[in-house]
């Protein structure tokens, strides 16, 4: 500029205070270099109009001057113009406002596209009203202004003003704290911001004060519910409003909290009903939301419509009977519900139950939930099967055998009066040198004294060969001792559980009359679930058999006709139990008989044909004698090479438990007793070692049929100390105040698996060779990456700066269509030139214009939502860089202990690496793809999957689908590495939870792998590698059957052989050059979304 035209400017600016020429002076020499000669001078008067506005308004001048230069930097010049004109009519109306709008322009012109600036200068323009209070409101908003700009977009900041705007009609004090509020709330939201802003708009119409109660619980609240359902409930709540709801702000923690409790897939049911009910009577939603909680810990989903349609007639009837059901405030609304709750809670009734266990015995008995029992982990693995450690009884925590709550109390009383029975009739009180009363031949002492003899025998033979026995752990209770006398403990075990059940039930007959009939009626549905004898291997017909006739059927049974006499035999020694005499001693005999018969007998398969029904209702009795004689026909038979011993045929297996009957453990009372009898007597808890002890657990027929249930561990130390500590045993080798540690627990369950720890979720899988889902056969654990540094990010952008500028071109050749004009608006960017001609004539006619005399570029989001999930299995580690020697996870072990250990050598030996690996490149690919998103607004989520075995399959959030890209982010991509296994299915699965309540009409599935699915149990090499290939193509057609496009991407150059299978008519791509996925991933996702 010329000394002349800077003289000019100076000149006038003199006029005003010396701190406007000073400003003028400071920002010359950098707006010098900035602009040219016209433009400086432009700069330059503009302050001096702006000085010259009003009294002070040389104060905004001065401010104006200050941050010119920050803000050249960011705007053309005539945009530059366009800011500065924006001032000077702010500071006509008010100097404060100006300044206000001056000082934020620095961090706004960054965060803002220059068309709306304008806009921006008019939202803060529209709080003024030409009062301090209004100013000061004003000039707050444009001190928020940049927080909200760099996290909002501009129309949801346009809502939020306008909102303002209306609270500030009622009260300032309210809009200036909810204008400091939005500021801190808002920019956390996601999608549901919109829906938000609508609802507290619906407030000022109404109860203006609850918009600052919302704004204050709005945080804490939303995030309890699932993301899907938010802008939902939040369109709930504003349909609410506008009908006049006076607690909104109470509506939406108490409507929130309630949901909270409810499983996802739920919450979808739960807003249909109260969309419905506000149809009828908007007054009951509130209600009926707040008591969801009680309510369906009552009854089941599925009972909840009838009760709901029940409160919905009542509303038609009369409102206020209606919302009292709702608010269970009415005996009609207590009543349903404890008519359709067709299950009893133990808790209920757990008082009643206790009196009467005691008035059975004579003596005080507890009653306890069985999950106390299996939490204390002794041995004892089923929390939905009664039992009895000898002096407490243990029920299910809940009942629902039966439609109705009576009948399912009766079945509480059956469950409980057996487990009393074994405490009544002295189930745990076995003596091994007692008598039995029933039988006479005490074959106990005999078979032990020539166990012994025998023993005795073979280490004279052996001679000083013979190994040192005297060492060696006697059984140290009486059942154990028992139960060593057979060579096959699990077929003795489950002999003598059975004839003792008959035993007790027979008892429990004779002895408690008033439970008989509901006794046979749970007798008769335990028999209708039972195996057909004839269709198993002969031991275990012979066992089942036992089973039918102890729960009271004699008639029409079958037998196998080569081994009639055998199951007559059987007949009478069981006959023999059904005696009020009979004890525990005779049970111990009657076992040991049926096991000599049962086990001679070969455990083969019969024909059809060789079967036969028979009456054993009345057998004749046992004979000592027929026995004998039986016995050594057996015996001869097997020397002629016919029937066979226990160890020929097929293996045994134990039959199926009877329900009521419960968990039966009577070596496991009787060491429990003895341990805490042993150390009230010596102090001390020396007579049985943890050594021993695990010795003898190991040997437990109690314990082995559980192990091949699958619902315990081998870990028998773990037994062994949490047995010794619930008897009160000191630890082995501790010092004076040491103890246990905490209980060890093992929770691997062989069948359905329950979600139990936080943000963790249970799902069918598919088994196509039996063309159906194993229900919630898997657990996805769903937890945060952790978070690393930056510096692989910014490198990543760095290293790959030409190929992201050419991946952003093409992303941006979308955009042009994202915006559209709307025209004949009364406010917008600029003028609407036929509307404008047709106002200004109207003028002319002196007829009143429209004011709709603006055009507005509109944007029309793209409507596309995309999950990315990254294969994190062990093989990405594999190294790609030719030359290098790859990563050979042959060797890795099939034990889960020893390949976690496996798995940190391995990956300790490769911290220091000088090459890449097939991860590498994913997360490469991953951080140009956000960069490509970024650029075109899509909503995203990238997730990692990988874990090891069904009960651990781990779901990783890099960037969650509602989660805004931030720094932390960065920070996640660094932590992608490779983990276990590649349980694809189930974390399709769970990936499909994500996007299927997105609001976008075009909804993707991206799987990124580097090989075939595979994990423990799932599909190995040499097993069965189909399963997993259907499973996951199963997943992929769940996911399209939602109106999500499936699209997988493998590394794998071998993936066109199972591919096509896993895929079917999907589409996938199988990437020959590994090096290419950097570039080729943003393509794909382009092609897929035009």
């Amino acid at each position: 500029m010329t000394s002349n035209g800077n003289n000019d400017i100076e000149s006038s600016l003199s006029q005003f205070p010396p701190a406007v020429l000073e400003a003028f002076q400071e920002a010359s020499e950098s707006m010098d270099s900035a602009f040219n000669e016209e433009e400086f001078n432009l700069w330059a008067k503009e302050g001096v109009s702006i000085a010259g506005q009003t009294v002070r308004s040389w104060e905004s001048a001065v401010e104006y001057y200050r941050v010119g230069s920050h803000v050249a930097r960011a705007l053309a010049f005539p945009s530059f113009m366009q800011w500065a004109r924006c001032g000077t009519y702010l500071a006509q109306d008010s100097p404060a406002l100006a300044v206000a709008f001056f000082k934020a322009s620095p961090l706004i012109v960054g965060n803002l596209r220059p068309q709306y600036i304008p806009r921006w200068a008019g939202l803060g323009r529209s709080l003024y009203k030409g009062t301090w209070k209004s100013s000061t409101l004003s000039a707050k908003f444009f001190e928020v202004s940049p927080d909200l700009i760099r996290s909002l977009p501009f129309w949801d900041v346009e809502v939020f003003a306008s909102l303002i705007e209306s609270l500030s009609y009622k009260s300032y004090d309210v809009s200036m704290e909810c204008l400091v509020l939005g500021r801190d709330v808002l920019p956390a939201m996601g999608r549901e911001r919109e829906a938000f802003l609508s609802m507290c708009r619906a407030l000022t119409d109404s109860n203006w004060r609850e918009v600052k109660t919302c704004l204050e619980l709005a945080p804490r609240a939303l995030q309890q519910i699932d993301e899907g359902q938010t802008g939902r409930f939040l369109k709930l709540g504003e349909r609410l409003a506008k009908t006049g709801l006076r607690e909104t702000a109470k509506f939406l923690a108490d409507g929130t909290s309630t949901l909270a409790q409810i499983p996802q897939t739920s919450q979808t049911h739960i807003l249909d009903l109260a969309e419905g009910l506000l149809a009828t009577s908007p007054d009951a939603v509130a209600p009926f939301l707040k008591s969801l909680d009680v309510v369906l810990n009552r009854i089941t989903m599925n009972q909840l419509d009838t009760w709901y349609q029940h409160g919905v007639e009542m509303l038609k009837d009369n409102p206020d009977s209606g919302i009292a059901f709702f608010k269970i405030e009415s005996t009609t609304s207590e009543s349903m519900l404890e008519t359709l709750s067709s299950s009893l809670e133990l808790e209920r009734v757990k008082g009643v139950v206790k009196l009467y266990c005691s008035a059975l015995s004579g003596s005080t008995i507890d009653v306890l939930d069985t999950q106390e029992l299996v939490n204390k982990n002794i041995g004892w693995i089923d929390e939905d099967t009664a039992s009895t450690d000898g002096t407490k009884v243990f029920l299910p925590p809940i009942v629902d055998h039966y439609p109705r709550k009576d009948e399912n109390f009766s079945w509480f009383k059956v469950v409980a009066t057996h487990q009393v029975g074994h405490l009544e009739f002295g189930s745990f009180n076995f003596v091994f040198e007692k008598p039995a009363a029933c039988f006479e031949d005490q074959r106990r002492t005999e078979l032990e004294s020539s166990q012994s003899e025998r023993q005795a025998a073979l280490l004279r033979d052996m001679g000083d060969d013979a190994p040192d026995i005297s060492d060696q752990a006697h059984a140290y209770t009486d059942i154990g001792r028992f139960l060593n006398l057979f060579e096959d403990r699990k077929l003795a075990f489950d002999l003598f559980t059975v004839l003792e059940d008959c035993r007790l039930d027979y008892r429990i007959k004779m002895e408690y009359p008033g439970i008989r009939t509901a006794s046979e009626r749970v007798q008769i549905e335990a028999r209708s679930g039972r195996p057909e004898i004839q269709e198993l291997p002969l031991q275990q017909a012979l066992v089942e058999l036992l089973i039918h006739m102890s729960l009271e059927q004699f008639t029409d049974l079958m037998v196998p006709t080569e081994y009639k006499e055998e199951s007559i035999m059987l007949s009478q020694i069981l006959h023999a139990l059904r005696d009020v005499s009979a004890n525990v001693e005779d049970t111990a005999e009657a076992a040991l008989r049926a096991y000599e018969i049962i086990h001679s007998i070969e455990n083969r398969e019969e024909e059809e044909d060789q079967w036969q029904p028979e009456d054993l209702d009345d057998p004749g009795d046992f004979s000592e004698e027929q026995y004998e004689s039986m016995l050594d026909k057996l015996g001869a038979g097997q020397e002629d090479g016919e029937g066979g011993e226990g160890g020929e045929g097929n293996p045994y297996e134990s039959p199926e438990p009877v329900d009521y009957r419960g968990d039966f453990k009577p070596e496991m009372v009787q060491l429990l007793t003895k341990l805490q009898s042993d150390k009230g007597e010596s102090g001390e808890g020396e007579a049985l070692s943890q050594e021993q002890l695990e010795q003898m657990l190991e040997d437990s027929a109690e314990l082995e049929l559980d192990a091949e249930q699958g619902d315990i561990s081998n870990s028998t130390s773990m037994f062994a100390q949490n047995i010794m500590k619930e008897a009160g045993v000191p630890p082995p080798d501790s010092e004076s105040g040491e103890g246990y540690g905490p209980l060890l627990h093992d929770d691997d369950q062989g069948g359905e698996l329950e979600a139990r720890e936080p943000q963790s979720y249970s799902y069918d899988e598919w088994d196509f060779r039996a063309g159906d889902y194993k229900p919630r056969w898997c657990i996805v654990k769903e937890k945060v990456l952790d978070e690393g540094e930056s510096v692989f990010f910014n490198e990543s952008i760095k290293n790959f700066s030409s190929l992201l500028n050419h991946v952003k071109r093409q992303f941006e050749l979308i955009m042009p269509e994202t915006f559209r004009k709307t025209y004949r608006l009364v406010d917008g960017e600029d003028i609407d030139l036929n509307a404008a001609i047709e106002a200004w004539a109207d003028l002319r006619m002196n007829v009143p214009p429209d004011e709709k005399i603006y055009w507005r570029r509109n944007k029309i989001e793209r409507d596309v939502s995309v999950v990315f999930l990254l294969d994190m299995s062990a093989s990405t580690a594999e190294a790609i860089d030719e030359g290098r020697n790859t990563v050979d996870d042959r060797d890795a072990p099939d034990d889960p202990v020893e390949y976690m250990v496996w798995l940190r050598r391995r990956r300790e030996g490769l911290v220091r690496r000088h090459y890449k690996r097939i991860i590498d490149l994913e997360k490469e690919s991953t951080t140009l793809l956000i960069q490509a998103l970024e650029s075109i607004g899509d909503t995203y989520g990238i997730y990692g999957f990988s874990g090891y075995g069904r009960e651990n399959v781990e779901f990783y959030v890099i960037k969650d689908i509602e989660e805004s890209f931030n720094e932390k982010i960065k920070r996640r991509i660094d932590k992608i590495t490779p983990l276990h296994a590649t349980r694809m299915g189930s974390a399709v699965r769970h990936a499909i939870t994500k996007l299927e309540n997105q609001p976008s009409t075009r909804k993707i599935l991206f799987l990124i792998s580097d090989g075939r699915p595979q994990d423990r149990g799932y599909s190995r090499e040499g097993v069965e590698k189909e399963y997993a290939v259907h499973d996951t193509y199963k997943a992929l057609q769940e996911a399209r059957q939602k109106d999500i496009t499936p699209f997988c991407l493998t590394v794998d150059k071998s993936g066109h052989d199972y591919l096509k299978q896993m895929c079917g008519d999907m589409s996938y791509e199988v990437l020959d050059d590994i090096w290419a996925l950097p570039e080729r991933l943003p393509m794909l996702y382009r092609k897929l979304t035009m």
